[in-house]
């Protein structure tokens, strides 16, 4: 008769999966590592969005300086000839009469003729006055056409030089880096050969010339081709002379001007949204916890941002507020911009317009500047100091989290330990268990004989 002893083991002592036991035991204690984990990356995201937020703000902001130079757009309808014109801001719609007496250009120099470039002068200083202002350049004897023209153009005068030929001489040519002179100078105001005791018989081949041109019957005179100050906001840029004074027409451009306006209110309403996503998240796809912007600074940049839409921009005029001028809030929050009102504004008083973002201290200019200065200032912005807040928190937890590894290290050694011994005690049973078993079975064999 088999006999079976009194313990059973499945390869152990105990027949029992030890391993599994003490890693569900593990994970079990592992839970506030995990959570912790979890949270970290939560806080990772929210950290985005808080960044996101602050960077939203800024760009809402600089978006508003920007519409504070001017909402009301114009654009060049016709060009006079003689001229190409740009508008930018400050402009205001006229017609206004041009003509060009001369383009501007730049004085010229140019030396002797000499054979080839390899061909050396007899050095000294080279004395220039450029556009009003002394330049002395030390010229080494004995220096050949190429290394003199290096000296000039190192030398930090105001002016270009080159080796040039006519095919069968060469010569040392000089222009101005500028077009023009200073304005009420002489003829030669542009360049002037002082002294040339090197040998290379430098002499003005080229006086500068400004650019005149006649807006209204009033001359302008510019040492550039680029003039700005004729007319606000258009930069008029000299081509060629033209004598017979043609209109130039500078008409509102309300398209324009509702694409600038949108741009604006489309960056507020990206604000909005994602003040939405932290203050009212969607029940259908909710946001992990601690993920999105919390609810104190939301709230704090919500009200801050109404408050831009219930104060007056301007305390006198037509236009005071952003609906006003066609600007106006939507049930949940966002902005709208009323094409209508809008172009029946810029068409009555486009000034006022612009004060709505103009008006010093008061205009959406300036109090945006303040809002984001208060949310993304470097040091003391709320913003800034919320993400500050974030990133020590998770640092914290990581350190929690190397605690607790330490801890749950120990508590599984713990375990393997007292399995190890209870393995231990219970092959000690099983060896007493057989030592019964085998001696009972020998008795009775022995009664049995």
């Amino acid at each position: 008769m088999a006999s079976t002893p009194i313990f059973s083991a499945g390869g152990l002592a105990s027949g029992l999966d030890t391993n599994s036991i003490v890693d569900k035991l593990v994970a079990l204690e592992s839970q506030p590592i995990l959570k912790n984990t979890q949270r970290q990356a939560a806080l990772n995201v929210q950290i985005s969005a808080v960044a996101d937020l602050a960077s939203k703000i800024k760009s809402l902001a600089s978006t508003a300086s920007t519409l504070g130079k001017g909402v009301a757009a114009n654009t060049i309808t016709t060009t006079p000839a003689g001229v190409s014109a740009v508008v930018g801001t400050g402009a205001t719609p006229g017609r206004y009469s041009i003509s060009v007496e001369t383009v501007a250009s730049a004085a010229k120099a140019r030396s002797g003729q000499f054979n080839t470039a390899n061909d050396t002068v007899a050095g000294g200083t080279l004395a220039l006055t450029v556009q009003g202002t002394a330049y002395n350049i030390a010229i080494t004897a004995n220096s050949d056409l190429g290394a003199v023209v290096n000296k000039i153009n190192a030398s930090g005068a105001p002016i270009r030089a080159a080796v040039i030929s006519d095919g069968s001489k060469v010569y040392v040519s000089l222009t101005n880096r500028d077009t023009g002179k200073p304005v009420g100078s002489g003829a030669n105001g542009g360049l002037i050969v002082n002294s040339d005791p090197t040998g290379l018989g430098l002499a003005v081949t080229q006086d500068a010339v400004n650019a005149v041109a006649y807006v209204d019957n009033l001359r302008v005179e510019s040492k550039s081709n680029e003039i700005t100050t004729a007319i606000p906001g258009v930069t008029l840029s000299v081509k060629a002379q033209q004598l017979v004074a043609t209109d130039l027409v500078v008409a509102p451009d309300t398209a324009k001007s509702t694409a600038n306006l949108q741009g604006f209110v489309d960056q507020f309403n990206g604000i909005i949204a994602t003040l939405k996503g932290a203050l009212r998240p969607d029940p259908k796809a909710p946001p992990a916890d601690g993920s999105t912007v919390d609810t104190t600074t939301a709230l704090t940049v919500q009200q801050r941002m109404n408050a831009l839409l219930s104060s007056l921009s301007v305390q006198e005029g037509s236009y005071r507020t952003l609906a006003d001028i066609g600007v106006k809030m939507q049930n949940d929050g966002t902005l709208k911009v009323d094409a209508a009102q809008l172009s029946a504004a810029l068409a009555k008083d486009p000034g006022s317009v612009d004060a709505v973002f103009s008006t010093t201290s008061t205009g959406m200019a300036a109090r945006l500047d303040t809002l984001s200065k208060r949310f993304t200032d470097p040091v003391d912005g709320q913003l800034v100091q919320r993400q500050a807040s974030l990133q020590k928190t998770i640092k914290d937890l990581a350190s929690s989290n190397e605690r607790l590894q330490t801890n749950v290290a120990s508590y599984k050694a713990q375990l393997m330990r007292q399995f190890a011994n209870m393995e231990k005690l219970i092959g000690n049973y099983n060896s007493i268990g057989t030592f019964l078993s085998t001696s009972s079975s020998l008795a009775v064999s022995g009664s049995k004989s």
